[in-house]
């Protein structure tokens, strides 16, 4: 949690990088970009789409208000804030800490749920010899993300395909499903726990990671505002109830960890490298405004993890037959 300091419980710089932030932005004299909307202390920020009232119906790969999640920029961006082919926290390094509840060797089959560029899935195949099909909402992600696997001639043992998270079924049956801070955006989370049960074979695998919150602390100003502007509508479910998920479909839950402290943890980190970056480079101007709108992303996701959000990672088997 913060204090009124300025520096959170590890004494992380939090004003001053936002300082540096907003100094590097106003250094290039695009100060009056800032009525683009968002708020902070009551004044516009830069980057920042305004809130609108929550759209249903578009179908994968686009934000609440209709329009594409992910952009060349975007992308650019991401990248530079997470590594090469990753396009959330946690890289090279981090992945196998994460999947290592899993055992994967060179015989196993895998499901990534939420491939992005696809730097996850060929992680574990490069590392533990697995069969890893990447999928992934956003048309325009999993096309870089094919196009990243082939570089690294990984196109046959680890391709990224898209698909629809609120519609998933698999025609064929794998060991082991890894889905990392995806469900905590998908209305139906029934259906998808339903069709990842029925995708594992028997002494199948489920690991994943999520933003969970428990009711007492779910209106709290800084959940609230990341609710109201995250691209992708939130509905969030407690650690109980995804832990009763698993036990309704008989899947036995070995592993219900709270990783908040390490996910935040790699968010600070990642916005202090970016920030050291931008104060060595020049962008051009729809960089800038990418830069702006992924870091207040991700600060509005901190916040509410500070407002009593919580990461969790949930390890489960599927009995035998």
């Amino acid at each position: 949690m913060s204090d009124n300091s300025g520096h959170d419980h590890a004494g992380a710089p939090r004003i001053t990088l936002k300082t540096r932030l907003h100094a590097w932005w106003e250094g290039y004299d695009l100060s009056g970009l800032k009525g683009r909307g968002g708020e902070e202390d009551g004044k516009p920020q830069a980057g920042t789409a305004p809130a609108q009232p929550a759209a249903r119906g578009h179908g994968p790969g686009v934000n609440r208000w209709g329009k594409p999640l992910w952009s060349a920029n975007r992308i650019e961006v991401a990248e530079k804030l997470w590594g090469e082919g990753f396009n959330t926290p946690g890289g090279h390094d981090h992945i196998p800490y994460l999947v290592k509840p899993l055992g994967l060797n060179p015989a196993m089959s895998v499901l990534d749920l939420s491939a992005g560029l696809g730097g996850t899935s060929r992680t574990m195949t490069s590392k533990y010899g697995c069969w890893v099909t990447g999928l992934e909402a956003s048309e325009l992600l999993a096309k870089e993300g094919m196009i990243r696997s082939f570089k690294e001639g990984l196109e046959k043992k680890a391709p990224i395909e898209t698909y629809d998270p609120e519609n998933f079924s698999y025609p064929k049956r794998v060991d082991a499903i890894v889905y990392k801070e995806g469900m905590f955006s998908v209305r139906g989370k029934d259906q998808l726990f339903d069709g990842m049960e029925l995708a594992l074979k028997p002494r199948g695998h489920l690991l994943m990671t999520d933003y969970v919150i428990e009711p007492a602390l779910a209106g709290a100003k800084a959940v609230q505002v990341w609710c109201d502007k995250e691209p992708m509508q939130p509905h969030l479910w407690s650690k109980d109830q995804m832990a009763a998920a698993f036990a309704q479909r008989n899947l036995d839950l070995r592993i219900a960890e709270d990783i908040t402290d390490t996910h935040r943890g790699l968010i600070v980190s990642a916005i202090q490298g970016l920030v050291e970056h931008l104060e060595r480079h020049h962008l051009d101007h729809d960089t800038k405004l990418a830069v702006m709108d992924e870091v207040e992303l991700w600060v509005r996701r901190v916040s509410a993890i500070e407002a009593g959000m919580r990461v969790c990672r949930f390890y489960a088997l599927k009995p035998a037959e």
